[in-house]
């Protein structure tokens, strides 16, 4: 093989392909542009906290954001978190004026008050204690045919038939020796009527209206007792019937308030007061128009029924 042969084009001049050169410059580009992302990647990763918001994130990588988009993720993102603040101060200071309000309603609704009937104890002098109608209309009919005033009351399952009646031990004291020359065997007795106690809200606030007119009413009869044991010979016609007017306006005043009450668990508590009321007006009837000044003892048999009715009255609502 000749020398001319094995170097046939080695001097020849070669020809310029661009599009190798701009194939190559493109693979450069892509390559250098790589590399420089991957480094501000890894430097952005190095600043931040990776539990931050992604959009937070992605504002900061701005090598291929606008500046103009930049700012506008930015201020709504700040607007957002401004709003989303203010919604929730109005949302929880609403959701505290509800549970302030919810907290006074309930409040309203669960305290409870105690209206008190006071309890009183009143003097008398027994003469007897009866298990049949024969004996006890007997005594009763003995002690009128000498004006001794008396009522019976059921007691135990038995009939107490009781004469005179005060609030002060003493003024009863006083008639028990005449009442002993009818029936030799009477005594001075107490008849305690107990304190009577009613729960109640502000809804059923009349509950206390009515407690009040009961412990007026109980110092009615306590006034009417004092004129008629320091008057017994000496009753003003006047004076004895502003006492029972007195009685009348308290009914009044005292049944207003009862028809209020619209609560099953008080039914037999309304009833039983209405019944009792009814009871009292019937005894007031019973009076007359005029005082009679020479049988006072007739109206202190009616005191003493109304006050035995109220014991059983009191002793009902509290078996109840």
């Amino acid at each position: 093989m000749s020398n001319k042969k094995i170097y046939k084009g080695l001097n020849k001049r070669r020809r310029f392909h661009p599009r190798k050169y701009i194939t190559i410059i493109l693979c450069m580009a892509l390559i250098i542009g790589y590399g420089y992302k991957k480094i501000k990647l890894d430097e952005v990763f190095k600043n931040i906290d990776i539990s931050k918001n992604v959009s937070s994130l992605v504002n900061k990588l701005y090598f291929w954001q606008d500046p103009a988009s930049e700012i506008f993720n930015l201020a709504s993102t700040s607007t957002q978190k401004i709003d989303n603040s203010s919604q929730k101060n109005v949302t929880d200071k609403s959701n505290e004026e509800k549970s302030q309000k919810s907290s006074t309603a309930d409040n309203s609704s669960t305290n409870t008050e105690v209206a008190v009937v006071d309890g009183i104890d009143v003097y008398l002098i027994q003469v007897g204690s009866f298990d049949n109608n024969k004996d006890l209309n007997k005594i009763t009919a003995r002690l009128k045919e000498n004006k001794i005033p008396n009522s019976s009351i059921k007691i135990d399952g038995a009939n107490k038939v009781q004469a005179y009646i005060s609030f002060n031990e003493d003024d009863v004291r006083n008639n028990l020796e005449k009442t002993k020359k009818i029936v030799d065997d009477a005594f001075l007795t107490k008849l305690e009527i107990p304190v009577l106690s009613l729960e109640y809200t502000e809804e059923y606030s009349y509950i206390k209206d009515i407690a009040d007119n009961l412990n007026s009413l109980l110092k009615n009869y306590e006034e009417e007792s004092n004129y008629l044991n320091k008057n017994k010979d000496n009753l003003d016609s006047g004076e004895y019937k502003i006492i029972l007017t007195k009685r009348e306006n308290i009914l009044d005043k005292l049944e207003n308030e009862v028809n209020k009450i619209n609560y099953k668990e008080l039914d037999s508590f309304k009833t039983n007061l209405l019944s009792y009321t009814s009871q009292i007006r019937d005894n007031i009837s019973k009076y007359g128009d005029k005082i009679d000044t020479k049988n006072e003892y007739k109206y202190e048999t009616l005191l003493i029924s109304s006050i035995q009715m109220y014991y059983e009255f009191i002793n009902e609502i509290k078996a109840a």
